[in-house]
């Protein structure tokens, strides 16, 4: 009978070949793309999240299975699609929780897949995973009501922590809606639409430096562009890119809250913001 330390050293084997194919294997260091894809180990502990499904939408048959075996060690349910027409078919069928679609799958792509979501699932969130770092590709896929997306190669940490983001901003996430959001010296008010400070006193928020200041603190640890701001704050296309609203609203945003939060944003040159947690 193979023994579950035997099972576990033949994955791994199985693993090691496999990612012969995207470059170099590191054992702890996941990536996904073009360099190594390993799941966390099958006999890892598994961690429960209320069973959410998520659906992962990927043609290339060895990520698509380490992506699956990822999310499955971390307590998800997982369904799997080789193609956008079997992806549609269990969005259309199943009870779906979030989507992983891949831009570049046969049959449907990713995009032609998040039109018809729009009109038969419109309450599904999903990430687009592309290969592509255009910035245009990208905020296609916001358009096109995606809630967030990874660029290949990414690591299966990052992935994990985004798909926990997007859950937590469902309608159906586990988070209450009026739960507040902390930042450092405070904490953002959903019910009152203000900012508190740790002493107590409120900081009055216009309703576009709260949903600004709410994007960032939801969007963590990434450069976020111009456009995809406009797109998810302000609901302006790309076409407005050239516009000041955002360095401006965020200048006032960060005169509001003081120097202790105003050091986490980050202005990355030629790309975009950032909200760092760590600064």
């Amino acid at each position: 009978m193979l023994t579950l330390r035997r099972a576990c050293a033949v994955y791994h084997d199985y693993i090691s070949k496999a990612s012969i194919f995207f470059g170099h294997f590191y054992h702890n260091s996941v990536t996904v793309g073009h360099f190594p894809c390993m799941a966390q180990p099958l006999c890892a502990k598994i961690r429960t999240v209320n069973e959410r499904c998520i659906l992962v939408a990927e043609d290339d048959a060895p990520i698509r299975q380490a992506l699956a075996d990822s999310l499955s060690s971390a307590g998800y349910d997982v369904l799997t699609a080789e193609d956008g027409r079997r992806a549609l078919e269990l969005l259309l069928t199943r009870e779906i929780d979030l989507a992983l679609l891949d831009v570049n799958m046969p049959q449907l792509n990713g995009f032609k897949l998040l039109k018809i979501m729009g009109k038969e699932c419109p309450g599904t969130p999903s990430i687009i995973i592309t290969a592509h770092g255009e910035e245009r590709e990208r905020i296609k896929g916001l358009e096109l009501g995606a809630d967030d997306y990874v660029v290949k190669p990414f690591s299966i940490a990052e992935l994990l922590a985004r798909v926990a983001a997007v859950l937590r901003r469902s309608p159906g996430r586990q988070r209450a809606a009026g739960t507040p959001l902390p930042f450092p010296g405070g904490h953002l008010d959903p019910t009152t639409r203000r900012a508190v400070s740790s002493d107590g006193s409120t900081i009055s928020l216009s309703e576009k430096e709260y949903d600004l200041f709410r994007y960032f603190l939801t969007h963590p640890n990434r450069v976020i562009a111009q456009e995809e701001l406009l797109l998810r704050v302000w609901g302006i296309s790309t076409g407005a890119a050239k516009t000041r609203t955002v360095p401006v609203t965020l200048t006032r945003l960060r005169e509001k809250l003081g120097p202790t939060a105003a050091a986490h944003f980050e202005n990355v040159r030629g790309r975009g913001y950032k909200w760092n947690e760590q600064a």
